[in-house]
């Protein structure tokens, strides 16, 4: 007799151990499983919850290719039998990337977030067709964990399409597009159904840490960015980008746990040495710092009135050293 005795609650598939398959053997197949024939990678006949002789009628793909490779009648033949659960599994996820603080702002952050999703394969020709060569083994542990990696890489996708502003002011409604998205039907391409995705919780892990070491501009972006503010996110972005570039705040705290334009993140005056300082070593400083201004510029960190008047402080500045 060939059956599958009792799975575990975690088991989506189970393969029979034995290859050499007899005519009149009996399949037993539970309610919510289904028996799948395969041979050589390649899958023949899908039999159904209950009780089954194998004969040539309920298994007419496989009689067919038996007849036409080593003639009918032969037993044992060589065959595999995987039996696929068809009912509701749950699966878990965690993931960290990186994304926009809002819609107009240049800059990034870290994104940290983990929840949970529900699953069931529908099509059992399809999934074993698919996943079978993306496997290193068919047994639930390897499948187990090709479709969290799976889950994981598409839902990072759909997740950096919204904004750490959007997460946060409408998570249950970023919740509902992602679920209803390519994260679907890339699902239904492998013959199984999504059927829900809840977030359980999100993070700015760097950002929730310069809260701490910067409060004096951490708190206040971090609430911002909570309420959906992108007006103050962006204000105080600026300050701090022009504190910086007058050399007025090294400005750590907040830029340096988010990621912008290369160049922008480093600091902008050199290490001041223990000699007397010469005016002629101070020109380097002064023009980075105008590149760096320029740069805000372009990037719209910065209005142009605002560049104008910081610009014309550092020339100022320039002339009296």
């Amino acid at each position: 007799m060939i059956e599958w005795v009792n799975p575990g609650p975690d088991d989506i598939l189970w393969v029979y151990p034995h290859e050499d398959i007899r005519w009149g053997s009996v399949v037993v197949v539970h309610e919510y499983e289904v028996a799948v024939f395969m041979r050589d990678g390649k899958v023949y006949d899908v039999l159904p919850p209950g009780r089954h002789m194998i004969t040539t009628q309920n298994i007419p793909l496989l009689t067919k290719a038996y007849n036409l490779v080593m003639g009918y009648g032969e037993t044992p033949f060589k065959a595999r039998v995987v039996f696929v659960s068809t009912k509701q599994f749950r699966g878990r996820f965690g993931l960290s990337t990186r994304v926009k603080l809002g819609p107009r702002t240049l800059y990034m952050t870290e994104l940290q977030m983990y929840g949970d999703y529900w699953f069931r394969v529908v099509d059992p020709v399809l999934f074993l067709t698919q996943i079978g060569g993306a496997v290193p083994s068919l047994t639930t542990p390897a499948v187990t964990e090709f479709l969290r990696s799976y889950f994981v890489e598409l839902f990072m996708q759909e997740v950096s399409k919204y904004t750490a502003i959007d997460i946060y002011t409408n998570l249950r409604d970023v919740e509902t597009k992602v679920k209803s998205s390519s994260i679907y039907e890339a699902f239904k391409s492998r013959g199984l159904e999504l059927i829900d995705v809840k977030i359980a919780g999100v993070s700015l892990p760097q950002l929730e840490k310069m809260e701490k070491e910067d409060p004096t501009y951490g708190l206040p972006l971090l609430i911002a960015i909570q309420k959906g503010d992108e007006d103050k996110v962006l204000e105080i972005i600026r300050t701090v980008e022009s504190l910086r570039a007058l050399g007025r705040s090294p400005g750590v705290g907040v830029l340096g746990a988010l990621v912008a334009l290369p160049g922008l993140m480093q600091p902008i005056t050199q290490p001041q040495q223990p000699q007397v300082q010469q005016p002629v070593k101070e020109e380097k400083p002064i023009i980075e710092k105008l590149r760096e201004l320029k740069k805000m510029l372009d990037e719209g960190l910065i209005t142009q009135e605002e560049y104008e008047k910081l610009k014309k402080e550092l020339l100022e500045e320039f002339k009296r050293t």
